[in-house]
């Protein structure tokens, strides 16, 4: 909320500095985040309790200054993990913070642990004139602008407090009927839909049409007969699709398994332009086992895996990726270093998969390693090393999940008599079991009224225009 205001701070000198915005902040503070981190101490838990109380009153001061309140805080004390250092060894570090300008709290920090201020410095410090916005005007303004973002929260919370959902069962009853009513009345928008499905496979030798879930029926329609259009029009070209499957969704290109993906949004020239490439994707296509399979032999053969909602890339962006971070680990070999002696000596039964530079270094919650294809090799197997026990339970619990999960999807499908069941990309096997469970303790007040609808598990309550019910995994 204040990064907003654009405020400044008034220096002693008289020379005002602007304030670093939110965003500004994070990313300044980022290489100090990768020595600190409490994750990165896993096995020492008092450094990572010291970082992790440090950190939290770090933020809160730099929050209220933010919001230009004072704050006073003793001297922070830091572990720092350091390159070309043993394992278990520390540096420690005390951080005085007193001003109360979120710059000078970014550069003393900085400074503290000898990383570079050159991004803080390339951040400009248009100078104004100290008379120009005084500090009455300030707090006037700013006291104006908290009352009304109060008033417009309160507003907010009312209305939703409102159209809060006391229990599923009486929203279904109340809206059941809707959706069924709704899906009759686009029964003839779907068989247009596999009407022309039919027509582009046949004609032109496409292997599979599919779409999200999460697109509406017409949109899809849509698409479809623009795709057909442009075959027609075009006929030259479509072989190239001969044998492809064809994804309609919000991305175009070539997927990491060769499926063509053309964005419901797109202009028909960006197909166009796709179509006629399509062929020159194969190429990557078919070096991304060879790179996939270095990359799990430096790894201790650990396997390499493609997340199911990835974010979309081209295949020989992929490639890109996979190299970038193999270079990466061999330099980490090449300049003497090895594995931790705690890392098993086969990580076989783990995962990993790679991601466009900007991704996170994480777990997944179904096990999975994900790492951006810029993580250092050093930081990587670090936080292999530090994250093997969770990787594993996290790994057990999904190969245990996906088959209740299975079982519970048929259950509640067959029990309740529903056309189809589907859930939302980021409902883990783990929510949909426990989604499932509390529909089946209320059959006997939901069945006859989800019998002949179709139910989409995701986060929120809504009937959809083709008559699809839309219900949060956490009902009450």
């Amino acid at each position: 909320m204040y990064c907003r205001l654009n405020i400044r701070c008034i220096c002693a000198n008289g020379v005002t500095s602007r304030f670093l915005s939110t965003a500004e902040i994070s990313t300044a503070l980022r290489p100090f985040y990768f020595s600190v981190h409490p994750d990165l101490f896993g096995k020492y838990p008092e450094q990572r309790k010291i970082n992790e109380q440090s950190l939290q009153q770090l933020s809160a001061f730099l929050e209220a200054q933010q919001s230009r309140r004072r704050m006073v805080v003793p001297p922070l004390p830091f572990y720092l993990r350091q390159k070309n250092t043993a394992e278990g060894e520390f540096k420690l570090v005390q951080i005085q913070l007193n001003g109360s300008d979120t710059r000078d709290t970014v550069v003393k920090v900085l400074n503290a642990c000898n990383i570079s201020t050159s991004y803080v410095d390339k951040i400009p410090q248009a100078p104004l004139k100290e008379d120009s916005f005084s500090k009455p005007d300030f707090m006037k303004a700013y006291q104006r602008y908290s009352t009304e973002f109060e008033n417009a929260t309160e507003i907010k919370k009312k209305v939703e407090e409102k159209k809060a959902i006391d229990n599923i069962v009486d929203w279904v009853y109340e809206n059941s009927a809707v959706a069924r009513e709704k899906y009759e009345l686009m029964s003839a928008t779907r068989d247009q839909v596999k009407s022309l499905i039919d027509h582009l496979c046949k004609t032109y030798g496409i292997k599979e049409v599919k779409y999200d879930n999460g697109w509406n029926i017409s949109h899809i329609r849509g698409a479809l007969q623009s795709l057909v259009s442009l075959a027609t029009q075009h006929s030259n070209i479509m072989d190239n699709l001969q044998g492809k499957t064809i994804a309609l969704g919000q991305f175009t290109g070539v997927s990491l398994d060769g499926d063509v993906y053309l964005n419901i949004i797109d202009v028909r020239n960006e197909w166009l332009s796709l179509i006629k490439k399509v062929r020159q994707e194969d190429s990557a296509l078919t070096m991304i086992p060879s790179y996939e399979k270095a990359l799990s032999s430096i790894l201790r053969d650990i396997h390499i895996r493609r997340r199911k909602f990835m974010p979309k890339v081209s295949a020989a962006l992929y490639c890109s990726h996979l190299r970038q971070l193999i270079t990466s680990i061999g330099d980490f070999y090449g300049r003497g270093n090895k594995f931790p002696p705690s890392v098993p000596e086969s990580l076989s039964k783990y995962e990993i998969v790679v991601e466009p530079e900007a991704g996170p270094l994480m777990v997944s919650p179904t096990g999975q390693f994900i790492t951006p294809s810029s993580c250092p090799a050093d930081e990587l197997i670090a936080y292999i090393n530090n994250h093997l026990d969770e990787a594993t339970l996290l790994l057990t619990e999904y190969s245990i999940n996906k088959h209740v999960e299975k079982a519970l999807h048929k259950e509640v499908k067959e029990r309740f008599g529903l056309l189809e069941l589907h859930k939302d990309d980021s409902i883990t096997p783990g929510l949909m079991i426990s989604c499932c469970q509390r529909l089946l303790t209320r059959t006997d007040k939901l069945n006859a009224n989800l019998r002949g609808n179709i139910l989409y598990v995701t986060h929120y309550y809504s009937v959809l225009t083709e008559g699809i019910l839309c219900i949060p995994w956490n009902f009450k």
